[in-house]
């Protein structure tokens, strides 16, 4: 013979090779004489992998031609290696990858389309809660109305009523106007969270705003209260002005309410320092550091019981930060257990 190999450890170390880079895969190796016009296998090693014998089969498998020797008689020789396509081992070595990432795949998408089902469940409820509190805040507005306005005739223009009568007729009149404020508060915290909601700025001289409000509290005040105010009166704020009422009207009611004293101080006071900035002190019971964080969530009340009798539904500092957000400013507390409350109010120039 022209050649002589040793065919087994040649398929030895081809094996060795393939699995070495990491190829676990069938192949078929010939060794081919070339004579003139004539072909012939000398050799067939590795029957692992079939000879396509069909164009269907071409495309599962691939050869490779090497070169061995030539003769002096023009015969030639090579190695034809038959190994599967690329791609076939690609995907056979991928096939782990694969699985997981569909399996990832499908695990996102369930994922997904559970979220998304949940945003459209909870974009439903909120907007029938909100519903429901529009249709109940505007139903219960006229029956108050009209109990208000019966128990105010009976208080002042009837004259068959007696002092107990008209102890009982205080109370319920003093509850109406309780529940007129609450229904008048979820109202327009209802409204204002619309997308179509605006606030009508215009400029609103502080220092005449506040003593007009002082007035009133003085007027209507069941308790001792002593007002201080220290806003020069230069000072003028960009704000909604119904909105800028309760925004301190629900801070000095805050400070009268909670306040544990004879005499309930409250200072006022404002300066300009690249914005207006105003705050409302007190010297009421004052908030733990603890609970600071949470006063200005909506329904959120410390947790203190029915603390002086104190009733409430958490609803005032929630108005108080949502609008002075609108207004692009900010609300900040500062308080001492005991000792008493300071809010401060930011608002643009």
């Amino acid at each position: 013979p022209l050649i002589t190999v040793n065919y087994h450890r040649y398929d030895s170390l081809l094996a060795s090779e393939l699995k070495a880079k990491n190829m676990d895969t069938r192949y078929q190796l010939f060794l081919v004489r070339d004579s003139i016009g004539k072909r012939t296998i000398v050799q067939s090693l590795g029957k692992k992998h079939p000879v396509p014998a069909s164009p269907e089969r071409k495309e599962e498998s691939v050869y490779y031609d090497y070169p061995s020797m030539l003769n002096k008689h023009a015969d030639s020789c090579y190695y034809r290696l038959y190994i599967n396509t690329p791609a076939r081992i690609v995907l056979h070595q991928m096939t782990g990858i694969l699985a997981s990432s569909f399996l990832l795949l499908v695990i996102i998408g369930a994922a997904f389309v559970y979220l998304l089902r949940t945003i459209m469940r909870q974009k439903t409820e909120k907007e029938l809660k909100e519903d429901f509190t529009n249709n109940m805040t505007h139903e219960l507005k006229t029956p108050v109305s009209v109990s208000y306005a019966a128990v105010d005739s009976l208080l002042h223009f009837s004259e068959t009523i007696d002092d107990r009568q008209r102890k009982y007729l205080t109370i319920v009149q003093e509850q109406l106007t309780r529940l007129t404020g609450l229904v008048e508060q979820i109202l327009t915290l209802s409204v204002e969270n619309r997308s179509t909601f605006r606030l009508r700025l215009e400029p609103v001289a502080l220092s005449a705003f506040i003593n007009r409000l002082i007035e009133q509290y003085k007027v209507n005040a069941n308790q001792s209260v002593r007002f201080t105010v220290n806003i020069p009166d230069g000072i003028t704020v960009t704000a909604d002005k119904i909105h800028l009422h309760n925004i301190f009207n629900n801070l000095i009611d805050n400070a009268i309410k909670y306040s544990d004293r004879e005499t309930t101080d409250i200072s006022l006071k404002a300066e300009v320092d690249k914005g207006i900035h105003i705050s409302v002190s007190d010297n009421g019971a004052g908030i733990s550091p603890a609970h600071q964080a949470r006063i200005f969530d909506r329904f959120y009340r410390i947790p203190d019981g029915n603390r002086h009798n104190v009733k409430g539904h958490g609803l005032g500092l929630y108005y108080v930060k949502d609008m002075m957000a609108k207004h692009e400013g900010g609300v900040s507390v500062e308080s001492t257990p005991g000792r008493g409350s300071t809010f401060h109010l930011t608002f643009k120039i």
